[in-house]
């Protein structure tokens, strides 16, 4: 959790119950929202996000299926949006949605060495995240900022490093010619640009994490049953997980998903339907039900499964 000395007015005595105050997201809103040049560096400092968050964004297999992706998942989706639909009175993100953010980022550090994998290209995702965030809370400190530009071009490497830092100064560049002329950024175009580096970076990182004996898949686009786009979802998601949590192919953890749910319904959307059912446990829990033959609370991400057999697979 933050210093509260940092954020002092969100440290709360506690409810009128006399109970302890959540350790809950209000706890870590941003302190004030952007002005001036300020909201220059937040919106170069979401694009950072959006750049270096992607390698785990769709739902592929990989270790870290689970809480560090899901958290990963939420900081570029956030940043996302407060770059194309606004931040602050009247935006689509809320100081609120910046805070729950950071809370989620908070606690994916907490995490036993198990469920997080510890890879020194995804920690570093991470602690870009953080920053990231750190500088939309506090959007004064420029030593934050500089901290997140940092922490970019040592994940950039150093074939990429001087593109990055190229890239953040036109940015800025960008920004600051718009918000003096008084009109909006050309958010497209700076997204477009940095779509470009963040394919690039995402594909070298797939390769080196390959080569080091990671099992890193691709997006699932064909499927065995017929599927709604929410159950195509839902598969991808599990079969992800079950093939980055166990190590196994993805073609063995597509047998054992289609196979399990082949007496299901995964077109049916309504609200009591089959996908609504399987929407209520996560995707690991899913996998880990499948794949053992266990319960979903003792599959957990965590929990300790040796001396657990797999199911046969299916024939």
């Amino acid at each position: 959790m933050e210093d509260e000395d940092e954020f002092p007015e969100f440290a709360e005595d506690g409810d009128e119950d006399g109970d302890e105050p959540d350790d809950g997201p209000e706890r870590l809103e941003p302190a004030a929202f952007p002005e001036g040049a300020q909201w220059d560096r937040v919106r170069a400092a979401a694009l950072l996000v959006v750049r270096y968050c992607s390698l785990l964004e769709p739902p592929v297999a990989t270790p870290w299926v689970g809480p560090v992706r899901n958290a990963l998942i939420r900081a570029r989706s956030t940043a996302e949006v407060l770059l194309r639909e606004g931040y602050g009175p009247g935006g689509e993100i809320s100081a609120w949605d910046i805070g729950l953010t950071r809370w989620i980022l908070l606690g994916v550090t907490g995490l036993p060495e198990a469920v997080r994998r510890p890879e020194e290209s995804v920690d570093g995702q991470q602690a870009l995240a953080r920053a990231v965030y750190d500088v939309i809370a506090d959007p004064a400190d420029e030593e934050r900022f500089a901290e997140a530009c940092a922490l970019a071009e040592r994940l950039a490497g150093p074939e990429l490093a001087g593109e990055e830092r190229e890239l953040v100064a036109r940015d800025l560049a960008e920004l600051a010619a718009a918000r003096e002329a008084g009109r909006e950024p050309d958010a497209e175009a700076l997204w477009a640009r940095g779509d470009t580096f963040a394919r690039r970076y995402a594909d070298r990182l797939r390769a080196e994490l390959r080569a080091a004996g990671h099992h890193i898949g691709e997006v699932m686009t064909d499927f065995p049953v017929a599927v709604s786009e929410r159950g195509a979802d839902l598969a991808r998601d599990i079969v992800a997980s079950l093939a980055g949590r166990f190590g196994v192919s993805e073609e063995e953890a597509r047998v054992r998903v289609f196979a399990y749910f082949s007496d299901w319904d995964l077109t049916d959307e309504s609200d009591m339907g089959d996908l609504d059912y399987i929407g209520h446990q996560t995707p690991e829990e899913w996998a880990g039900s499948i794949y053992l033959g266990l319960e979903f609370h003792e599959v957990r991400p965590g929990a300790d499964l040796s001396g657990h057999e797999p199911v046969p697979l299916p024939e």
